[in-house]
């Protein structure tokens, strides 16, 4: 694979161009990459791929090595990993509540201790994730309770 930047200042916008003989998963990772970048993140449900904003993403979670991307009203799956979505979402609201997901907290509606310094939260649509006690303090944090 061959990268070229070409930095000008007569360009007016940034233009990404992928010449490739055959689309395959690596190129398709590349663009959920980048998608990212503009708040959005490329996702699969019943054979289709849809432009999802992250803002409606409630959470984000990784079961038998697949990742799955959950709205209020749809679940999707992405071809990315669990950590590469925790990295570009992580300086956007995003934040890690266990091994395997990763909550919005713009969408966290109210918080409940649970046993062994773990959080049970409700989101906005009434679903119910926990925080590990791993995660617990940092989300503590991040939403200014400690």
């Amino acid at each position: 694979m061959k990268i070229n930047l070409d930095i000008d200042g007569k360009y007016d916008d940034t233009e990404v161009i992928i010449r490739a003989p055959h689309l395959n998963n690596d190129i398709e990772r590349m663009v959920a990459m980048m998608r990212m970048i503009d708040m959005q993140i490329a996702v699969r449900k019943d054979n289709e791929t849809y432009l999802l904003e992250t803002e409606k993403i409630l959470y984000i979670e990784a079961v038998d090595r697949k990742t799955f991307v959950y709205t209020n009203s749809e679940n999707y799956e992405s071809e990315l990993k669990l950590y590469e979505i925790e990295q570009e979402l992580i300086e956007r609201d995003f934040l890690r509540i266990s091994k395997n997901s990763i909550v919005n907290l713009r969408k966290i509606k109210s918080l409940k201790t649970d046993v062994n310094r773990k959080i049970r939260i409700t989101l906005q649509n009434g679903e119910q994730i926990v925080v590990s006690r791993m995660y617990s303090d940092e989300l503590r944090k991040k939403l200014g309770l400690k």
